[in-house]
């Protein structure tokens, strides 16, 4: 035994021995005496990292009226717990019932494929047949040959027994499927979303019956929303999930794919400024996927706000003046020049001092709320959006601001004054003859207002008159080189800058233009259809309100804006735009003789716009402009009016334009409509449509 003791190899193994015992010991205790507390313990030592959403800054009008805000909303999420298949459906079953209960929406990604009342496939059998394989990894001669035999196969593919209704069973794949789109996120303790936007009665019932409903949470998360945002719904935008071209563009400013990023409007533009800092948290979740305990938290720092130039009392006059007068418009359809057919339009209002723009209405609107991210409202949403973006005659969708150009028709013949006093071709105090009729470069050209024409004329007079002999003539003196040098100046057939997307430039009437387009020289008729605003000119709404404001502030171009200023979530002012112009080399008599012509519009017994603005306590200086298109054999000409007010001393300049609106002088009520509430002249700035209808023949 002695000899034993003495031999180390022995001493060594009897110390191995021995500490296996100690080990065997240990794992007893843990795996068997103390196995169910360690257990219990783990439920609630999951530990993840949960991203706190920001709140998006708000939107505001000039005055601080709220267009854009963010309310607290809550979602249903749902955990993997290790619930059997049909345990898991009871559960969904019985949160289905709260949600119907309460009115809220939850995601239905099935009826993308199937109806029920009766089983009907609701798009073609082909598509369900590739949807099954590439989901389910069936093989072609496996697939349900009916919709039923499909309805059956999810039923049985799901483990929804017979217990429940075909209507109960349908909801409740509905959610299952949901949850096998998201299996990675399910597996990996991540929780599936299954409504993003439910009520609080819904929220306290689940939470109250959490330990029935295993695995189904609730959680906090802002939630935009649009208030009474339709008459500006062009500027505003809306906001959606991050698309794939996006993502790209902005990976690199930390956006993940489940980002929800402004898709249009300011809500594009001023996404980096909107957009807020996530915090993040760090907890320990128990298996039903509910909070133990916060390790460590970041709190999330809300977007900044962006102040617009917009007036929003001054934007819904605009439109509703836009709407009234297009129905009056409408209601005088004589089968000749008025088909009756106008039904669309634009309203355009800057701050001649600043570049502010304070009205920007494009009719027909829509509602902005239509498009925020809804998964569990989708088949409503894309049948409406779906009608928005198919409306080809009315094109609500369209910011005709910015994103459509027309023939300023008459509009533009202040701009060939200008030209043509600039260039010595002409003083205020020419005399032009118009007999009626003028023969220019092979082709006749008539005076539209009078069968024998207006006469001699001066400048004055013609802009009043709006005569079309007396500016073929002063075009073709001019030359098309000059007359296009001056517009180019002015702004027109150039894009403005404006902080929103997909700004169009349009077009000039010059020899490249046509040369580029047509392959054709230019002619001496050329001259004289531009000079009266036709042929190639055209111009946005937003272009021609500029071009007006500078003639109305002593040729300063302003570059137009529509974010006045940025504030954080403590008010302070991060950013507020400074005005920026151009000074024109343009004289102050040129400016002087065209402004009183176009005063004359307004004023004098002959002015085009003389019945609208004849007792307006405020001297408005204007210019009608009708417009062809080309059409005139099925539809009524464009019809638009540009004015800026006091006339002596002016503030506001406004464009308006009402697509097949007939006559120029029939869109100057809406002018007036929006300086009456510029001046406060009005209660609601309005005309009655008694009042109205005087200015319609």
């Amino acid at each position: 035994m002695k000899k034993l003791l003495k031999d180390r190899y022995f001493i060594l193994a009897l110390a191995f021995i021995a500490m296996g015992c100690i080990i065997v010991h240990r794992l007893f205790n843990l795996q068997i005496v103390m196995g169910d507390s360690y257990l219990e313990d783990s439920k609630n030592r999951i530990l993840k990292e949960r991203k706190i959403p920001a709140p998006r800054g708000k939107i505001l009008d000039r005055t601080g009226i709220p267009i854009a805000v963010n309310d607290q909303g809550f979602i249903l999420q749902i955990y993997r717990t290790g619930l059997k298949s049909q345990e898991l459906n009871r559960v969904l079953h019985e949160v289905i019932k709260i949600l119907d209960k309460n009115g809220d929406e939850y995601y239905t990604p099935l009826e993308k494929y199937l109806s029920i009342y009766p089983v009907n496939y609701k798009t073609d059998k082909e598509t369900v047949k590739k949807w099954l394989a590439d989901t389910f990894g069936l093989d072609e001669d496996e697939t349900p040959g009916t919709a039923l035999d499909t309805f059956k196969f999810l039923q049985e593919y799901f483990g929804i027994d017979a217990s429940y209704t075909n209507e109960q069973a349908f909801k409740i794949m509905n959610l299952r499927y949901e949850i096998l789109m998201n299996n990675w996120s399910f597996i990996t303790f991540n929780p599936v979303t299954l409504s993003d936007d439910i009520c609080r009665n819904s929220v306290a019932e689940i939470e109250e019956r959490h330990h029935e409903l295993m695995g189904v949470t609730t959680e906090v998360v802002p939630v935009r929303r649009y208030i009474d945002a339709n008459d500006v719904a062009h500027v505003l935008g809306y906001v959606g999930y991050i698309d794939s071209e996006k993502l790209e563009e902005w990976k690199d400013d930390g956006y993940g794919s489940k980002d929800i990023v402004g898709m249009t409007g300011i809500e594009l533009t001023a996404e980096k400024i909107l957009r807020g800092t996530n915090g993040r948290r760090e907890v320990e979740l128990d298996m039903n996927g509910r909070l133990t305990s916060i390790l460590f938290e970041e709190p999330a720092v809300p977007g900044n706000d962006v102040v617009l130039t917009i007036d929003k009392r001054l934007q819904e006059i605009a439109m509703e003046s836009l709407a009234r007068n297009i129905e009056i418009i409408r209601s005088g359809a004589n089968g000749k020049d008025n088909r009756g057919d106008a039904n669309a339009g634009s309203v355009v209002a800057i701050d001649v001092n600043s570049g502010k723009i304070l009205v920007m209405a494009s009719y027909p609107s829509y509602d902005p709320s239509v498009f925020l991210p809804n998964k569990a409202n989708e088949k409503d949403v894309i049948k409406t959006i779906s009608q928005l973006m198919n409306d080809n005659e009315n094109k609500p969708l369209l910011n005709r601001t910015i994103q459509q150009y027309y023939a300023p028709g008459s509009t533009f013949k202040p701009l060939v004054a200008i030209a043509a006093l600039e260039e010595g071709v002409i003083t205020p105090y020419t005399y032009i003859q118009d007999n009626g009729m003028e023969e220019i470069g092979g082709m006749k050209f008539y005076c539209l207002e009078y069968r024998y024409g207006h006469g001699p004329l001066q400048l004055d007079r013609a802009l009043a008159t709006s005569c079309n002999i007396y500016f073929h003539k002063v075009g073709v003196l001019t030359t098309i080189d000059k007359i296009d040098k001056w517009a180019k100046m002015f702004g027109l057939g150039e894009k403005t800058g404006v902080e929103l997307p997909y700004e169009k430039a349009g077009n000039r009437a010059n020899r490249q233009f046509k040369m580029d387009t047509f392959g054709e020289q230019w002619w001496m008729a050329d001259t004289a259809q531009a000079a009266i605003g036709q042929l190639y000119n055209q111009f946005t709404p937003l272009q021609i309100a500029n071009y007006v404001a500078t003639i109305a502030n002593g040729g300063k171009r302003y570059k137009p804006y529509i974010i006045d200023k940025v504030i954080d979530h403590d008010g302070n002012i991060v950013s507020e735009t400074k005005p920026e112009y151009e000074q024109l080399p343009v004289s102050e008599e040129t400016l002087a003789a065209v402004k009183k012509g176009m005063r004359s519009v307004a004023s004098s017994v002959d002015g085009t716009a003389e019945k609208v603005f004849r007792d307006f306590p405020v001297e408005v200086a204007g210019k009608t402009g009708t417009a062809e298109t080309g059409l005139e054999a099925e539809h009524s000409s464009n019809a638009l009016f540009v004015c800026f007010a006091p006339a002596n001393n002016p503030q506001i300049a406004v464009a308006v334009v009402i697509e097949r609106g007939v006559w120029g002088s029939y869109t100057a009520p809406v002018a007036r409509d929006v300086l009456a509430a510029y001046f406060n002249l009005y209660g609601d700035g309005l005309f009655k449509p008694e009042d109205t209808h005087n200015f319609i023949p």
